[in-house]
């Protein structure tokens, strides 16, 4: 028996070590992670008492290895941390393309200035001078080095304020070779011409729609002549003043031809409504403006409020306007009915 006596009048007795090992290894499997504080106590109390460690201890710490304990004061329970994510160097910018402005989407240009690819699976924009922006899930590979990929998103509907707000989108992206997503808020230019312009239209049209009605009337077929139509001017019960109506535009592929006056058309609180007559003939029967012509339909006007400036918005078209308008230029362009 081996026996000391330590500053505090106990003593400790290790009668038969290799037992003590057998029990201490049983007890190191059922204790698991106590183990570790159960290992400093026991190094700071064989210190204090002076208790030399011979080859049984050896053995002893030997099989504790062996069931998985570390006596490790400085890392007990730690794991091994997860790599960083890699910087992702992106930009945007926003474009609209001639078939963006008929589908009211915005091209988001996403461009990747890091040396390695990114791959992109949401674009959200966030634009506070529009309601109705919406976010689109994409799988959009954007190349390195700057590279520029679009992705159109809606835009939704400006309202009438003087110019637009700092505007941002935010991507859902991963480096290549990385399963890790990452959501990266993007600012885009601001002031922002093109996000101003859509602003200023959007507000312009709703300005006119609160004081005036515009519609296609009947439709008669003229042949050869084309076909006869009227504008139809209505004045709302929300408008404070005359309204006149300055200039109404055909587009690539109709003329239109009507008596020119200054204005065109008048409404007052007396007269609400008016009408302006008119003959769509075609203006291009060549199959390359059929293939690539994206608003066949647009009929611009321009119109003031109460001697105010002059506001942009185009006449609504049906249906019935597009049937009698398609049918009639098909037919005197020599070109086949959509559809056959």
């Amino acid at each position: 028996m081996i026996s000391r006596r330590v500053p505090t009048g106990a003593a400790v007795a290790v009668r038969h070590p290799a037992r003590a090992a057998a029990r201490l290894r049983a007890a190191t499997v059922a204790a698991g992670p106590a183990v570790c504080r159960a290992g400093r106590r026991l190094l700071a109390g064989a210190a204090a008492a002076g208790l030399v460690v011979c080859r049984a201890g050896l053995r002893l710490l030997a099989g504790a290895a062996a069931v998985g304990l570390v006596v490790a004061l400085g890392g007990c329970g730690g794991g091994s941390a997860e790599p960083p994510l890699p910087e992702l160097r992106l930009r945007a910018t926003a474009e609209q393309w001639r078939q963006d402005e008929v589908a009211r989407q915005l091209g988001i240009a996403l461009h990747n200035d890091g040396a390695a690819p990114v791959w992109v699976s949401r674009v959200e924009p966030d634009l506070p001078s529009f309601e109705g922006e919406a976010p689109v899930d994409t799988p959009a590979l954007l190349p390195p080095n700057g590279l520029r990929v679009d992705v159109t998103v809606p835009y939704g509907t400006g309202g009438c304020t003087a110019a637009a707000e700092p505007s941002y989108v935010t991507v859902v992206a991963r480096a290549e070779g990385d399963t890790r997503t990452q959501r990266v808020r993007l600012a885009l230019p601001h002031p922002n011409e093109l996000l101003n312009r859509l602003l200023a239209d959007d507000c312009a049209a709703e300005t006119v729609r609160n004081s005036v009605t515009l519609r296609f009337g009947d439709w008669t077929d003229l042949g050869a002549d084309g076909v006869r139509g009227s504008l139809v001017v209505e004045r709302t019960g929300a408008a404070t003043g005359t309204v006149r109506l300055h200039s109404f535009d055909g587009n690539v592929m109709y003329r239109l031809t009507y008596r020119q006056a200054t204005p065109l058309a008048e409404v007052t609180a007396a007269a609400p409504a008016a009408t302006l007559p008119f003959v769509a003939s075609p203006l291009r029967c060549d199959l390359h403006a059929f293939a690539e012509v994206k608003k066949p339909f647009e009929f611009p006007v321009r119109v003031s409020l109460d001697g105010g400036s002059r506001l942009y918005t185009t006449v609504p078209v049906d249906d019935d306007d597009r049937t009698a308008l398609d049918t009639m230029l098909r037919r005197n362009c020599g070109v086949p009915p959509a559809g056959s």
